[in-house]
């Protein structure tokens, strides 16, 4: 009887292990799709196209997702880089192309990370650690909590999707052929993918998302102004004299003139 219990308990944790391997089996480091032309929202109130990067669509591209627990080792994050002009930007709103196997309305994680000498820095300059993310068919449009106010100057978009596996499948940024400023990055931590990039490393060099497409695609919408980049420090206020301040000036010089007057006459006689 007892041999019989071990070998059930022996054959379930075996299928179930198996059942594992094939699921973990499933994920890929690439998503080779079809281009289709990204179906963003027009930008609310006074909202503008701060930065356009959804051109030379390369029909590919890399993980980009927080997993469910069991899935834990293959959470996996993307990041790109913008440059902000003088006068800053406020940015409230984060368009990503991208693809998924179910669509959903979920959260995500945004951080904006200023620039290390061609990679994100450890500092942070916005983050939303659960901004709420619609992933559509061919796109990921993220509204972020509060605005992100910008100085000029040059800054990584990072972002990781809450999406459960088992549910909705995969989550893909989409990436580009051509490349602007720094090449992309991409980070999978606990290295379930096997790249090695268990820090934010080129994406060519894990060789996620075909590994030959440099850049990943994203719109960032808001206003302009609001980050004080390229503003010139004033000086301190001056303030005008008062019409009273200026009466006392007038009959102290005027007093002064008389005064010497006098004392010209005087020399005289």
């Amino acid at each position: 009887m007892i041999n019989r219990k071990c070998v059930l308990a022996s054959g379930i944790a075996a299928a179930v292990f198996a059942m594992s391997s094939v699921s973990a089996a499933n994920l890929q480091t690439s998503s080779v799709s079809p281009v289709a032309q990204p179906n963003f929202p027009a930008p609310n109130g006074g909202s503008v196209v701060l930065y356009d990067q959804t051109d030379n669509a390369a029909g590919n591209g890399v993980p980009n997702q927080n997993f469910e627990s069991s899935y834990d080792a293959y959470d996996a994050e993307g990041a790109d880089d913008f440059v902000v002009p003088a006068g800053g930007w406020t940015i409230d709103t984060v368009n990503l192309v991208s693809t998924i196997g179910t669509p959903i309305v979920t959260t995500a994680k945004v951080n904006i990370y200023t620039d290390a000498g061609g990679v994100p820095s450890a500092t942070t300059s916005c983050s939303a650690p659960a901004a709420v993310a619609n992933v559509t068919a061919t796109n990921t449009t993220i509204t972020l909590g509060a605005p992100c106010s910008l100085a000029a100057g040059t800054y990584w978009l990072a972002v990781q999707t809450d999406v459960n596996f088992g549910t909705n499948g995969q989550v893909f940024w989409s990436n580009r052929t051509t490349q602007t400023g720094n090449q992309s990055v991409w980070v999978n931590p606990g290295d379930g993918f096997a790249s090695g990039c268990t820090t934010f490393t080129p994406v060519i060099t894990c060789g996620v998302g075909g590994g030959t497409n440099p850049d990943l695609l994203f719109q960032l919408i808001g206003v302009v102004g609001g980050g004080g980049g390229g503003d010139i420090p004033l000086g301190p206020v001056q303030e005008l004299p008062t019409l009273g301040q200026w009466s006392m000036l007038f009959g102290a010089f005027g007093l002064a003139m008389l005064g010497m007057f006098g004392l010209r006459r005087r020399s005289r006689l």
